[in-house]
């Protein structure tokens, strides 16, 4: 016997789980869907034969409204064209019977029934034909197999039958008896009339070609399709995430000896930034009364917002690579936050024909977050927005928005440049890969484990008409966990 392969049983479930909800799904929605055709077209052949009894009704009160009726034989011809049910008419006039047909038997008895009941009653003479004996008088000798012709009814139906009096009397047999009937399908209507509420009975029987056999061999081979497709998904996903460990694990190695250079660097720059922060704040205090003396100032304060930016970044780096408890996060006012960045960014921006813009949708709203770590973020993605605006002729903006968003503040750094390329986007955050020449690779990979360590989260698409957005969701100050 044949080595059964180990995703063959797997495989096999996964399509009966598949198939058979589904299955029994489209085999209840047709049997549904055929009940409510049986339904409607019993009904509506209860209608049509209640129209004709009805009829009946209609053609007695004429006749008993006539103060000088025709002659019986005379008005039957007249009649029978549109009532060709109609087999023969008349009345008790003084006693005596006047009609186109001899008189049924216990006529006298019925007229005084009719009369107590005040509505015409019914004598049956056999399952077919029957008196309709009105309170007046006059009769109607009616055949029911004349009523309405077997092929004005419904398609859908298959047999009805007619009680009269005299037993059931078949109006329609469309189908014979099934050797192989599953279930039947049957319902009971009376007529309309008052006078002659006959029971109507229409009933079906159900057979294995009633069953959808194509629906469901359509999802058979979709279920399996998908089972395979399932599969083979399966298959290829733990193979990627193979491939993402050994990654991870080579780009783990690289960051351990970038942390080492990274602290030796902080050492090293964090004192020559420190003196430059203090000469540029003495050099704003020994200013003179000169006409340049705003501009000077000006340059003076985003000097020192720079110096101390830089060495607020390089703390957090050595933070990053010393294993230490993670830095408080506290209500960060977004506006501030973005005229800070606005102050630091604007001019140079603008010199390079770029546009920087803030809108915060909801202004009271305050993000829970490292307010360092957060500045160092959006810098990096304006940074990367203007960078990849370098190239893009026309008009050319960067717009950095804020707002609440599914119990989340959210920051939105979006240009109008040229998107990201296809086969970027799922690498976006890997550390080590950039799509230029020059970088390498490790800001928006430190942008993801800032916001990691703020409970946050960092995504980046394409627009949909031009361009690139980087959006940033953080916990929202004062919401519950």
């Amino acid at each position: 016997m044949a080595a059964v392969k180990p995703l063959t049983i797997p495989r096999t479930l996964l399509w009966l789980l598949l198939f058979c909800p589904v299955a029994a799904w489209i085999g209840w929605q047709e049997h549904t869907d055929r009940y409510e055709r049986f339904f409607q077209d019993t009904s509506i052949a209860q209608r049509m034969l209640s129209q004709k009894t009805v009829q009946h009704e209609a053609v007695l009160a004429t006749l008993a409204a006539l103060s000088h009726p025709p002659i019986p034989e005379r008005l039957l011809p007249s009649l029978q064209p549109s009532m060709p049910q109609l087999l023969g008419l008349g009345h008790l006039q003084d006693g005596a019977w006047a009609g186109s047909t001899a008189a049924p038997a216990g006529l006298v008895e019925a007229v005084e029934r009719a009369r107590e009941m005040e509505r015409p009653i019914t004598l049956a003479l056999d399952e077919a034909r029957y008196w309709l004996v009105a309170p007046s008088s006059w009769s109607l000798l009616l055949d029911a197999r004349l009523f309405i012709p077997a092929a004005d009814f419904p398609p859908s139906l298959a047999m009805l039958t007619l009680d009269v009096g005299g037993g059931p009397l078949t109006l329609l047999a469309r189908q014979g008896a099934a050797p192989f009937s599953v279930s039947e399908i049957d319902l009971h209507k009376p007529l309309g009339a008052s006078s002659q509420p006959f029971p109507l009975h229409s009933w079906r029987a159900l057979t294995l070609a009633d069953w959808p056999w194509a629906q469901w061999l359509a999802w058979a081979l979709a279920s399996a399709l998908l089972a395979a497709g399932a599969a083979a998904w399966q298959r290829s996903r733990a193979e990627a995430r193979r491939q993402q460990e050994a990654v991870r694990l080579a780009a783990m190695t690289r960051l351990s000896t970038l942390g080492e250079m990274a602290a030796g660097i902080a050492h090293e720059l964090n004192q020559p930034l420190t003196a430059i922060l203090a000469q540029v704040r003495a050099a704003e205090r020994l200013l003179d009364d000169e006409d340049e003396r705003p501009a000077v100032r000006q340059a003076l304060l985003a000097s020192a917002g720079q110096a101390r930016r830089a060495a607020d970044i390089i703390q957090r780096m050595r933070e990053l690579v010393t294993p230490s408890s993670p830095a408080p996060r506290t209500p960060v006012d977004p506006d501030a936050l973005a005229a800070s960045l606005l102050f630091l960014r604007q001019d140079e921006l603008a010199g390079r024909g770029i546009r920087l813009t803030w809108s915060n949708a909801t202004p009271g709203a305050r993000p829970l977050a490292d307010r360092v770590a957060l500045e160092q973020i959006l810098h990096n993605l304006v940074q990367n927005a203007a960078d990849a605006l370098a190239e893009t002729p026309g008009a050319r903006s960067i717009l950095l928005q804020g707002g609440l968003d599914d119990g989340e503040y959210v920051f939105r750094v979006s240009d109008n440049g040229p998107g990201i390329a296809a086969e970027s986007l799922p690498r976006l955050f890997e550390p080590f890969y950039s799509t230029r020449p020059q970088g390498m690779g490790l800001g928006l990979a430190l942008c993801e484990t800032l916001a990691g360590a703020m409970d946050g989260r960092i995504t980046g698409r394409n627009l949909e008409s031009r361009g690139a957005c980087f959006t940033l969701r953080l916990p929202l100050a004062g919401a519950t966990p």
